[in-house]
Formats: C-alpha cells, sequence, structure tokens
C-alpha cells in the first residue's frame, strides 16, 4: 500500500523533508522516487527481467499499478500469490537501499536482491497454511533457479539486456 501510496521514504521524499541532501539514486545516477526505486532504476528493472523471464513474460512493470495488470497477464493463476510476491521483491530491493546508503554495502549482482527475496518468501511461507506454502515455494524455487541462472552468466562480455517496459 504505501508502494501504491508513494510515501516511502525515498530520497526525493526525504530531501523534501530536509533529512536528507542528495536525491540520487545510490544505484544510478537519477532522482530517486518511488517509481524509480522499485521499477525504472537500472538495477530493479533487472530484478524485474529476471521474474518475467522465469515466467515467460516479454516485458516488464514500470509502476505499481502496471505491475498488477503484468502480474495477471504472464502469471494468471498467481492472483493469490501476486501480492506476496510484490511484497518480497519491494522488501528486499528497499533493504538493499538501505544498506547501501547508511551502510556503504553495495550489491554485486542484481540477482542478489531477487535471492534476498526469495528467502523472504520462504520464511513467510510458514504463516500459511500449506496448500499455500506449497504454491509458494515452488514459485520460490523458480525464483531462485532464474536468480542463479543471471549469476552464472554474470561474466560473460556481452552485458544484460533489459527487457522493454509493459505496454
Amino acid at each position: 500500500w504505501l508502494v501504491e501510496q508513494g510515501v516511502v521514504l525515498t530520497k526525493d521524499n526525504m530531501v523534501k523533508r530536509k533529512w536528507f541532501g542528495d536525491p540520487t539514486c545510490v544505484f544510478c545516477d537519477q532522482m530517486e522516487t518511488v517509481d524509480h526505486l522499485f521499477f525504472l532504476c537500472p538495477v530493479t528493472r533487472s530484478v524485474w527481467g529476471m521474474v518475467g523471464s522465469c515466467f515467460g513474460a516479454l516485458n516488464i512493470p514500470i509502476s505499481c499499478n502496471q505491475y498488477k495488470q503484468w502480474v495477471m497477464r504472464w502469471l494468471p493463476d498467481g492472483q493469490s500469490v501476486h501480492h506476496f510476491g510484490f511484497a518480497a521483491i519491494c522488501w528486499a530491493i528497499w533493504k538493499n537501499r538501505n544498506k547501501a546508503v547508511f551502510e556503504r554495502v553495495l550489491i554485486k549482482h542484481p540477482s542478489e536482491i531477487l535471492i534476498h527475496a526469495c528467502a523472504l518468501m520462504t520464511y513467510w511461507a510458514g504463516l500459511y497454511n500449506k496448500e499455500f506454502q506449497g504454491k509458494l515455494l515452488e514459485g520460490v524455487k523458480t525464483l531462485l533457479a532464474c536468480a542463479h541462472r543471471a549469476l552464472a552468466h554474470q561474466n560473460r562480455a556481452a552485458p544484460l539486456r533489459l527487457p522493454p517496459p509493459y505496454e
């Protein structure tokens, strides 16, 4: 809900409140807004690209509202888990962003964010009934396979191409 409402304390919001001086994203040189941090930053676009490739998507979402349409198109049977996955991915992005901003610890590859999200989903799965847990853990297994595949290709000469935005 906070992401949808744009009230997350991103750097642009903290600068407005005079809590922070530099509104630049820690992962790139763009202004850090909610949409930028969670969808438009090259690092997070790569994360969504990995998620999309796991499920055969040909594009990625560029906002919270587009995510809802995107997940319904590319994962139509996943209605019950799409909020769960979204929360885990956004939380992992947020935690890695904070680690970079406040502890000066940068990720080496965007797949680290996806692996972090998978750890969160695995932990949170224990809060649900066995049937739902099974669906969640199957999705986690698929996402981890994609993240590990991306890490295996990390050293190749050609850079990863970002998928097009969802339209």
